[in-house]
């Protein structure tokens, strides 16, 4: 028998009926009015190359400009020159968890390996210095967040000198109430969390030891939190859930949080850096009440970077990778607020 050719050039017939129709359902649509004009163009330039591809001796059977177009990638992309002053013009703002910490029950410091990471992180973080900046380093009122604050700094310093930028100001560490832990209510007073722990432990011991009275709401609340850690649950996702009534709330203190960095940037110098370094309750409300969503617990020295814009009123929030633009909650105040 005379052998037959198993090869064919062209494609098989139902490959041809379905790209017929997939060419004919894909109808280019008409201008956007609300579409910027950089947009525009970058769309424009998508469909040149898309039609020099079909023109190509090389180009794939069957090839449709629609499929062209799809397959482009849109790197040529060319924001305004307005947007591009605004973003040159921004500060920059790092809200940088502690680095590893002897425990939660006391107001521990750092362990050689949280100091490691702070150093490494202020290393890090010189790179994107240049002369005329001022790096300021605000952090909240515990030991674990000063001995990160100090760390920073020493990282800084070191990597300033070994890559040779000069006249760049960095300024001591100081403790700043504003940038503090979530608070809890507790006897009569607020306290950070860790310290409210302290007082529950004792408050708890002698109760169960005398069996004098009812236990105050407070104590009920903290029994509940630390009860969550206690069965490797995560507590600051319990408290950015959970309404309390002892616990301060999640939103209270992102706010507290935006007007501390509005109040650093707008009294401090111009080219102004600021370092927070602080907690992962707040730092992970932040980028929450950014993103939409809760984005996961911060590692140690991991930031969330807030780039402020001149007129103070909108920044854009990074975390992981994802980047929001938002009008600063404290240009706005409610009557709840």
């Amino acid at each position: 028998m005379p052998r037959v050719s198993t090869s064919r050039d062209d494609a098989p017939a139902y490959l041809i009926r379905y790209e017929n129709r997939r060419a004919a359902a894909l109808v280019e649509p008409g201008p956007d009015p609300d579409e910027p004009d950089f947009v525009a163009r970058a769309r424009a330039r998508a469909t040149e190359r898309a039609l020099a591809e079909l023109d190509q001796a090389g180009s794939p059977p069957g090839r449709t400009e629609a499929f062209a177009r799809a397959t482009t990638s849109p790197r040529e992309l060319q924001l305004p020159e307005s947007f591009r002053r605004r973003m040159a013009a921004n500060s920059d703002v790092r809200l940088i968890r502690h680095g590893q910490t002897q425990g939660y029950i006391s107001d521990g410091g750092l362990t050689p390996l949280g100091r490691w990471q702070a150093h490494r992180k202020g290393q890090d973080l010189a790179r994107s210095l240049k002369e005329g900046m001022t790096v300021r380093l605000p952090h909240a009122p515990t030991a674990r967040a000063r001995e990160t604050a100090i760390a920073v700094q020493e990282g800084v310093l070191q990597a300033l000198s070994r890559y040779g930028i000069g006249d760049v100001t960095v300024e001591d560490p100081v403790p700043a109430e504003i940038f503090d832990n979530f608070q809890v209510w507790c006897g009569g007073k607020e306290m950070d969390v860790t310290a409210a722990f302290q007082l529950y432990a004792r408050t708890l011991e002698e109760h169960e030891r005398t069996s004098a009275g009812d236990r105050p709401g407070w104590m009920l609340e903290m029994h509940r939190f630390f009860n969550v850690e206690a069965a490797a649950g995560d507590p600051i996702t319990y408290w950015l859930q959970q309404p309390m009534h002892y616990f301060e709330p999640p939103i209270a203190v992102v706010r507290r949080h935006w007007q501390g960095i509005v109040q650093h940037l707008s009294e401090g110098p111009p080219d102004l850096r600021l370092y927070v370094c602080g907690h992962s309750g707040p730092i992970r409300a932040v980028a929450a009440a950014a993103v939409g969503h809760d984005p996961g617990e911060p590692n140690n020295v991991e930031d969330v970077r807030i780039r402020v814009f001149e007129d103070r009123e909108h920044a854009i929030v990074t975390y992981r990778g994802r980047g929001v633009e938002l009008e600063i909650p404290t240009a706005v105040t409610a009557s709840w607020q």
